[in-house]
C-alpha cells in the first residue's frame, strides 16, 4: 500500500507540474523561483557555449567569482554539462525511474513529461540548441591539440585555397625569429602573423554595430516557432495516448510501437528545426572581442579559441593575397575579408 501511495503521489505531482526536487537546483529555488544570480549565470553560459566557449573556461570563471553548486562544490566541465542539460532550465517537467535492462543490469532513465509550472530560465529552443550541440559526435571535447595561432587553419591561400598554418621565420639580422603564417599546401604564400592577427581582429570589431543591430529573429522566424511549439505540444500528446490505448487494451503493441515511432520522429525533427531557429538568435558580444584582443594571451588557448570562434561567425572567408617580390610587411591589401550578413 506504501509503494502504491507514492506512485499514486508521484503521479499527481507530474499532472500538476508543480516542482518537485529533493534538492535546490542551481538557478532556482525549491519552489521553483529563480535563484537570480546563478540563473544569469546559466543564460550567459547557454549563450556562451554555443558561440564556442569553452565548459572548462565557463566552469573557471564561476568558481572564481564563488559561485559554487548548491552542495558548496567547485565546478568542473563535467558537473557544468550535467547541469546545462537539465531540462528543468527550460521548464520542462521530467520523470526518472529505475528499470531492469534484459542483461540484469539497473540503469536510471529520464524521460520528459510535459510543462513544468515554474518560469524557465532559458527558453525551450535555446535548451534543444545547446543540448544538440553537446551531442554532437564530431564535437572535439579534448583538451589537447588546441591551436595557440589565432588564425591557424581559418585564413585560406588565395592561390591553392590550402589553410594557412603558422611557422617562425629565419634569424634576421638581430638573430631573432618571428612568428608567420604560411600555406600549407606547398608554401605558395607566407606573411608576418602578428600584423595579420591585429588586422584580422579589428576588421571584425568594426563590424559590432552592425551585428548589434541586426535582429536576431524576424516575425517569421517567431510564427514558426509558435507553430513549431504548438506541433511538439501535439505529437508528445499524441505519443501518449498511444501508450494510454495500448495500456487499456484498445490497440496492440505493434501498432502501438509504430505510431510513437512516427510520433518521435516528427518529434525529433520539430526540435531539430526549433535548435536551428535559437541558434540563430545567438549573437556574439563583439565587445568582448575587443577586450579579449587588447588581453590576449597565446598561453591561454580557451581565449585564443573565444576569438577564432567569433571570426569564424562574422568571416564568410579570408585569403591571404601574395604580397609581391621584395615585400616583406604586411599591407591590408594581402587580405581579402568576405564577410557573412548578421
Amino acid at each position: 500500500m506504501r509503494v502504491e501511495r507514492q506512485v499514486l503521489g508521484h503521479q499527481r505531482r507530474r499532472e500538476s507540474g508543480r516542482p518537485f526536487w529533493s534538492t535546490r537546483p542551481f538557478g532556482f529555488e525549491r519552489d521553483g523561483t529563480h535563484r537570480e544570480e546563478e540563473a544569469e549565470a546559466l543564460r550567459q553560459a547557454y549563450r556562451d557555449v554555443l558561440a564556442g566557449v569553452s565548459l572548462w573556461s565557463i566552469a573557471k570563471d564561476w568558481n572564481a567569482r564563488e559561485l559554487l553548486s548548491p552542495h558548496g562544490k567547485e565546478w568542473r566541465s563535467s558537473n557544468l554539462r550535467g547541469v546545462l542539460l537539465k531540462p528543468r532550465n527550460a521548464g520542462i517537467q521530467t520523470y526518472s525511474q529505475w528499470v531492469e535492462k534484459p542483461d540484469g543490469r539497473r540503469v536510471r532513465e529520464t524521460e520528459e513529461t510535459g510543462t513544468g509550472n515554474w518560469e524557465p530560465i532559458v527558453s525551450e529552443g535555446m535548451f534543444r540548441a545547446l543540448a544538440r550541440y553537446l551531442s554532437d559526435p564530431e564535437r572535439n571535447t579534448g583538451g589537447g591539440g588546441k591551436r595557440k595561432a589565432l588564425l591557424s587553419g581559418v585564413v585560406r591561400c588565395s592561390k591553392c585555397q590550402a589553410v594557412v598554418t603558422q611557422g617562425w621565420s629565419r634569424k634576421d639580422a638581430a638573430g631573432e625569429r618571428y612568428r608567420i603564417y604560411t600555406c600549407s599546401g606547398g608554401r605558395c604564400i607566407t606573411c608576418p602573423a602578428d600584423p595579420l592577427d591585429a588586422y584580422v581582429v579589428r576588421q571584425v570589431i568594426s563590424r559590432a554595430e552592425e551585428w548589434n543591430q541586426a535582429p536576431a529573429t524576424d516575425a517569421a522566424d517567431e510564427e514558426r516557432e509558435a507553430e513549431l511549439l504548438a506541433e511538439e505540444v501535439a505529437t508528445s500528446e499524441r505519443r501518449t495516448a498511444l501508450a494510454e490505448m495500448f495500456a487499456v487494451g484498445d490497440i496492440d503493441a505493434s501498432t502501438m510501437r509504430a505510431g510513437i515511432g512516427r510520433c518521435d520522429a516528427d518529434l525529433g525533427k520539430i526540435r531539430t528545426e526549433l535548435a536551428d531557429l535559437a541558434a540563430k538568435r545567438v549573437r556574439v558580444d563583439l565587445g568582448d572581442v575587443e577586450y579579449l584582443w587588447e588581453e590576449l594571451d597565446y598561453e591561454d588557448p580557451d581565449r585564443i579559441d573565444y576569438v577564432r570562434t567569433v571570426v569564424m561567425q562574422v568571416c564568410e572567408r579570408v585569403e591571404l593575397l601574395p604580397r609581391g617580390r621584395g615585400v616583406r610587411g604586411f599591407k591590408s591589401d594581402h587580405c581579402r575579408i568576405t564577410f557573412r550578413n548578421p
